[in-house]
């Protein structure tokens, strides 16, 4: 007779079990071991989307910018994981919450910087999807101030922004007894002012504010000058551009700006500055000249909020807020209650197509 014993009815080798439990308690282990490692990498990974103009008319902001970036990507904490993504928007205002949108929900971008005309529309999606907004080169007073996921990093002049400058500078002025006699605008790609430069002619003031960037602004004081206008001219540091003073010659002589000390002059300020200007000096041949230093800091800006706070967009805005007095390479940097950015300012005058300072 056959004498059948079902398998499961044996009674399994101890051998094996002991093997099947240790395996079990090793899949066990390394499954958590990965888990917690991904929940690590994730907590100290940051990803800063970058909108700003790489082709266009302003092409060589953005460039000089995205240049100071990618110097700062290179000395992060070894305890960050860090992902820069550029996004170019040709300098069309149009193409900015295009980038945006895509930078944090396709990227998931924690953090924004933005160095293009049109950041004022991010500003409600920054507060609806909580994420930290730095305005690079944007000064629109109308930025800051209302919304704690907004900050802004330096100011440079351009439509709204020009419009910024003639406000703050007229407030100012005026509070120190100055008067203002005459006011004229232009569009970021005109090349031609001697319409304005006319009327200024026939005002006859004492001095003449500029306000504006890109190559073209070489053509205001040239243009000037050429009406007749004797005034004295006074601008911001964006015209100290080599390119620019070659371009504007002898009409820019004599002309006073305000500027950050690392922009005359490489050997003054902190050690981070020197840091910056050795390691720029070493990928590229060159000196950095004046929008780099900006770039740089401000993604430097946020690797000190990320490693001070955390990456998760709260803490990282909450890092943010409390960098105060923090050495970089525009100076000793502090960020006010009101999200704007605060460095040192100095003046200086172009003398001979050279800057100096003045007596």
């Amino acid at each position: 007779m056959y004498n059948y014993k079902p398998y499961l009815t044996k009674r399994p080798n101890k051998l094996w079990a002991i093997s099947i439990a240790i395996a079990t308690l090793i899949s066990a282990f390394g499954l958590s071991y990965a888990f917690r490692r991904q929940q690590k990498t994730a907590a100290n990974h940051l990803c800063v989307g970058v909108i700003l103009p790489l082709t266009g008319n302003s092409a060589y902001i953005g460039q000089s910018i995205k240049n100071g970036m990618d110097i700062a990507g290179t000395d992060v904490n070894k305890n960050l994981s860090l992902q820069l993504e550029y996004s170019d928007t040709g300098g069309e205002v149009a193409r900015v919450v295009t980038a945006y949108q895509s930078l944090v929900n396709v990227k998931k971008c924690q953090s924004i910087i933005a160095v293009q005309e049109g950041v004022k529309a991010l500003i409600p999606l920054a507060a609806k999807d909580q994420r930290v907004l730095l305005a690079t080169s944007v000064p629109d007073n109308g930025i800051t101030g209302k919304n704690p996921w907004v900050f802004r990093f330096f100011v440079s002049a351009e439509s709204d922004t020009g419009i910024s400058y003639r406000d703050s500078f007229a407030q100012k002025f005026s509070q120190l007894g100055g008067n203002i006699i005459e006011t004229q605008a232009f569009n970021p790609n005109d090349i031609d002012f001697r319409t304005q430069a006319l009327k200024i002619k026939l005002a006859a003031p004492d001095a003449v504010y500029i306000v504006g960037y890109g190559k073209s602004i070489a053509n205001i004081p040239i243009q000037l000058r050429e009406a007749g206008v004797t005034a004295t001219f006074l601008s911001m540091g964006t015209i100290s551009q080599p390119e620019i003073l070659q371009a504007a010659g002898e009409a820019a002589n004599g002309l006073y700006y305000t500027t950050a000390e690392f922009a005359t002059d490489l050997n003054a300020g902190t050690s981070e500055l020197k840091q910056f200007v050795d390691a720029y000096r070493s990928r590229f041949g060159t000196n950095p000249v004046f929008f780099e230093f900006f770039g740089y800091d401000s993604l430097r800006l946020l690797l000190l909020a990320a490693e001070r706070g955390g990456t998760e967009p709260e803490k990282l805005r909450q890092g943010l807020e409390n960098l105060a007095n923090v050495p970089l390479a525009v100076g000793n940097v502090s960020v006010g209650k009101d999200g704007n950015v605060e460095f040192p300012i100095v003046v200086r005058k172009i003398v001979d197509g050279k800057w100096t300072t003045p007596e």
